[in-house]
């Protein structure tokens, strides 16, 4: 059967998230490949490993901030780093690869170098094999890849069903028109195929192939953590969010005992003990949060054991209640993540945000009873936001004495030559409003609180 290779690019930036570090949407494709009887591959470019670089020229208008005398206008990160395995590593595994066909996820804007670094890589060393690219930033601009890149396909949308599809027309030498959300290069041009509707029955979708994985990687802070998704896609329509170029309008819920079985198997396998949620909205509704967490609970019960739940990604709050933040305390959530995104209704309201500021005081009241954790989140930065209403947003998450952090907005429908600097750590998208000196001031004043 023929061989797949996926692989997970490296990062660089200033800063990296490690809780990041499993690609829980390439296991899911890799499952699904598995089950199907290819031999599949992975080359997980994300680990501990870092290495100082220099300082890319595209951040050349940040040089007047990173010694500057005043300390709240000094550029409040001191190194920029590749994250991962170096290229030569990954060069070396690509070239003992014996894969037809590679299949690379390029989830963001702001580090589309990276991925295309890999392509140009694979391209070189294997220049018969086929170069498929997926995630968010491929769904985005699949012109981009294959005009500019040596990818053959572009899979848009929710991956597992169009990848099989994929491996199955290359393996059997098929046409590739009928498969749904495909973008590729034919007769000197790009061919396109209808955006597929997603998947209503999540559940049949094979678990994600963890076993590709080693042990180290389950590895966060003394503890043994794997995410997990237990719904896909969001109904709300917040401004911001790019959430939809993958998952579309639907939102798509598991079945609690498909989830209880998966989180079994980690237990058995892997010896898991804390699970995050990597939701897009995790409670859907008042209904679907109860069920799911007493389904939770019950499994520990039944089984004498306690686990640990987060959700580190955020928490959509608008279906939340007293009742539900207390079942999460007992089923193991000991903290919780949330964004209020901005304290001023008129943008609550212009960012189409599906709670207000009174609803976001509520369940912190009720958290901090239940003494959860709470870890609130505000944009900085948002076309039409103004000084003032950055000092009020601050100001009112500073009077609830809880731990907040600014996110500086970043703009993924921006011009190409702007992709590089997309990306909250830059500092790039100064307004009329707010200059990029009061975007550092700002975060640097949450940062000193």
């Amino acid at each position: 059967m023929m061989q797949i290779c996926l692989i997970n690019p490296p990062i660089e930036d200033f800063y990296y998230t490690k809780v990041r570090r499993q690609p829980l949407g390439l296991l899911y494709i890799a499952g699904t490949l598995r089950y199907a009887g290819y031999n599949v591959s992975l080359i997980d470019s994300h680990s501990n490993k870092k290495h100082i670089m220099s300082i890319p020229s595209s951040f050349d208008y940040l040089q007047k901030y990173f010694n500057h005398s005043d300390p709240l206008l000094r550029f409040p990160f001191h190194n920029y780093y590749h994250f991962g395995l170096s290229y030569q590593e990954i060069r070396r595994q690509i070239i003992q690869s014996k894969a037809s066909l590679f299949m690379i996820s390029s989830m963001f804007t702001t580090y589309h170098e990276e991925c295309e670094n890999i392509i140009n890589t694979i391209k070189e060393i294997h220049p018969f094999s086929f170069i498929a690219v997926g995630g968010y930033h491929a769904s985005l601009y699949p012109d981009h890849f294959l005009t500019n890149t040596a990818t053959d396909f572009v899979i848009e949308g929710e991956g597992e069903e169009s990848a099989l599809k994929l491996a199955n027309a290359i393996f059997y030498n098929k046409p590739f028109d009928s498969i749904e959300g495909l973008s590729y290069k034919e007769n000197g041009g790009i061919s396109r195929t209808n955006r597929k509707n997603n998947l209503a029955d999540i559940d049949s979708i094979t678990s994600p192939a963890r076993e590709l994985l080693n042990l180290r990687q389950f590895k966060f802070y003394k503890k043994n953590v794997t995410p997990l998704i237990a719904s896909r896609g969001c109904p709300n329509n917040c401004k911001f969010c790019s959430g939809k170029i993958i998952w579309g309008n639907s939102h798509r819920y598991r079945n609690s005992d498909n989830i209880i079985k998966e989180i079994d198997e980690c237990i058995k396998k892997y010896n898991i003990n804390c699970f995050n949620f990597e939701d897009e909205n995790l409670f859907i509704t008042k209904d679907r949060a109860v069920k799911l967490l007493e389904a939770l609970l019950e499994y520990q019960k039944k089984n004498s054991i306690r686990l640990e739940f987060t959700a580190m990604n955020g928490i959509s709050i608008e279906n939340l209640d007293e009742k539900i933040i207390s079942l999460m305390k007992k089923t193991g959530f000991n903290e919780i993540n949330i964004s209020l995104v901005t304290h001023s209704e008129k943008l609550q309201l212009l960012e189409k945000r599906p709670f207000g500021t009174e609803h976001f005081f509520r369940i912190i009241s009720y958290a901090k009873k239940m003494c959860m954790d709470v870890r609130a989140y505000f944009i900085l930065g948002l076309p039409g936001q103004t000084k003032e209403e950055v000092i009020e947003t601050i100001k009112y998450l500073n009077s609830l004495e809880i731990d907040f952090y600014p996110s500086v907005y970043y703009n993924v429908w921006a011009p190409y030559n702007q992709w590089k600097q997309q990306r909250s750590s830059a500092f790039f998208n100064e307004t009329e409003l707010l200059s990029r000196a009061d975007l550092i001031r700002f975060f640097n004043i949450c940062r000193k609180k």
